[in-house]
């Protein structure tokens, strides 16, 4: 049986990356052209003395636009929808950060990799690393420390108190408003603190499967039992022994939820849920994935700040679905592309509005 489960995971796994990549392509450039021109002068309104900070992914780039709120926003290398793991940023990436006042990074070598090659292409730029060895914790379940500290409010709350010392170095002049923003978010990163305190009672006595080792903080903050992880070592595929493990450890510890996050290929985790009867939490612990099933925000809208974020993943481990039928497997790229073939059809419609009027036209 498990043989019959991976011949059918890899089949569908082919088919799905070819899929997803065709998606995707023609998404981005739908997306480029309706909303590109309309986006391209946001940044016109900064002043020249306004400090440029580039980060090496999105959830440290909201940290930092939290700190300059009203003064800068940051840009990151890594928008939120990649995988961080095996990114290669473009040569255009790597030159932005030249004219950089500070980059930031979370300083994790096995998550941004790719950070070397930018910091040897300028060695001139500062460079602030948020995460030190103290803050990560053993993870028995990769045999190593997990690095995903962020997924912990308090940790953030050391992270953000080291943004805002070499903010201020940057910019002094608005040193008394980046404290007043900095003082702000340590409020928010509180309540939503006493918020997955408050929630956990919900999960008491869960055990789930995840997909990937990233969200170990919140779920041990949340006191939800992790059994096993598919996904041992980064950019591996799991050998079918592994797979035959996870689904034994399933039926014997009476796990009921197995946790996908959408950077991530789901063959696997949906074929596992179907031969094991149990249901699937999409949770993520990176920004710009859509809350498809609108639980903390408009439905599809993207997930844009860390906050939003967690309290998404609360809510997704609360509904937890059903795995898709064999042949009905709807993934984050197809949700991307529905999105934008409503867009290509709203185009046409004006288009064809537009014809008529001046067809009307004496």
């Amino acid at each position: 049986m498990i043989k019959d489960v991976l011949f059918q995971v890899r089949q569908e796994k082919v088919l799905n990356v070819n899929y997803r990549q065709s998606l995707l392509y023609g998404s981005i450039t739908i997306i480029l052209l309706t909303f590109g021109f309309s986006n391209f002068n946001q940044n016109l309104f900064v002043t020249a003395d306004t400090p440029n900070i580039v980060a090496s992914i999105s959830i440290v780039a909201d940290f930092a636009t939290q700190i300059g709120e009203g003064i800068f926003t940051v840009e990151s290398i890594v928008s939120g929808s990649e995988n961080p793991h095996i990114y290669e940023p473009t040569p255009s990436e790597i030159e932005a950060v030249a004219s950089a006042d500070l980059f930031i990074m979370l300083g994790l070598d096995d998550l941004e990799p790719w950070v070397e090659a930018v910091l040897l292409a300028n060695p001139d730029v500062p460079v602030l690393v948020l995460v030190n060895p103290s803050m990560m914790r053993y993870d028995p379940l990769i045999d190593a420390d997990n690095p995903h500290v962020w997924m912990d409010p308090m940790i953030v709350k050391q992270m953000v108190e080291k943004i805002y010392d070499e903010v201020i170095l940057v910019d002094s002049i608005n040193a008394a408003t980046y404290q007043t923003n900095k003082n702000n978010y340590l409020t928010e990163l509180d309540d939503l603190s006493d918020l997955i305190n408050t929630t956990k009672i919900e999960f008491q006595g869960l055990n789930v499967v995840v997909h990937h080792p990233s969200l170990m903080y919140l779920l041990d903050l949340l006191n939800v039992t992790r059994i096993g992880v598919i996904e041992e070592h980064e950019g591996e595929e799991p050998s079918p022994e592994h797979i035959a493990e996870i689904i034994a450890d399933i039926e014997e510890h009476n796990v009921s939820i197995i946790i996908n996050q959408p950077q991530l290929d789901e063959g696997e985790i949906i074929e596992i849920a179907r031969d094991t009867g149990i249901q699937i939490a999409d949770l993520t612990p990176l920004l710009g994935v859509p809350d498809i099933e609108g639980f903390v925000q408009a439905q599809g809208r993207i997930i844009d700040n860390y906050i939003k974020m967690i309290e998404y993943n609360l809510e997704a481990l609360k509904n937890p679905h059903d795995p898709p039928k064999i042949g009905d497997v709807v993934t984050f790229w197809t949700m991307v592309s529905l999105g934008s073939a409503g867009i290509v059809g709203t185009l046409i419609v004006v288009a064809i509005v537009r014809l008529k009027k001046r067809k009307e036209i004496p």
